[in-house]
């Protein structure tokens, strides 16, 4: 956690949108232990500046964006030992070759948590119920999420219906449409 600190001291003196995403959201959830990497999500046009800002504190690791992401900014950095990697403007082309869009915004960032008076401002599981739907769920979190959001219910609602604007597949929707369902 120590190093999450440093690297939000030095985001939120940038003046930039950023918030924690994947394992370690689910870490700050309770839903993971012992997240391998920090996953950052902050807009594109940020990046110029975090890159510079972060090349002070890490080494800057090659990491080439894999079909089907079409992430604008993908870079990552070893910082103390810990891969992190950065996410500007995170995106995905679907089957159907439209691109879902995780939205990055005040109303996707609604929790903030403090590691010793350190803001750190933290997505939604909501939002990462449909992000991994979207990827296809390669490490298993969606039944993890489902799980944790039947049992505690859904907090933020108005996430789920934004994510259905989006042209997404059927079956992904109808996933999205069953869960909404169960919190009735």
């Amino acid at each position: 956690m120590d190093i999450l600190k440093k690297i939000a001291e030095i985001l939120n003196k940038l003046d930039c949108t950023w918030a924690i995403g994947s394992s370690m959201m689910l870490k700050f959830n309770g839903l993971v232990k012992n997240p391998r990497d920090i996953d950052i999500l902050i807009e594109a046009k940020d990046s110029q500046k975090i890159k510079k800002a972060m090349d002070n504190i890490g080494q800057r690791l090659d990491l080439p964006s894999k079909d089907p992401f079409r992430t604008k900014e993908f870079f990552g950095y070893n910082i103390d030992g810990v891969e992190v990697e950065f996410m500007g403007d995170f995106s995905i082309e679907l089957e159907n070759k439209s691109i879902y869009e995780f939205i990055l915004d005040e109303k996707s960032i609604k929790y903030l948590t403090n590691l010793d008076k350190v803001v750190i401002p933290i997505t939604t599981l909501e939002d990462w119920f449909v992000a991994y739907l979207v990827m296809g769920d390669p490490k298993g979190r969606v039944p993890i999420i489902k799980k944790y959001l039947v049992k505690n219910g859904i907090k933020h609602e108005e996430l789920l219906k934004r994510n259905l604007e989006q042209d997404l597949p059927n079956d992904i929707k109808n996933e999205i449409i069953e869960l909404l369902n169960i919190n009735k």
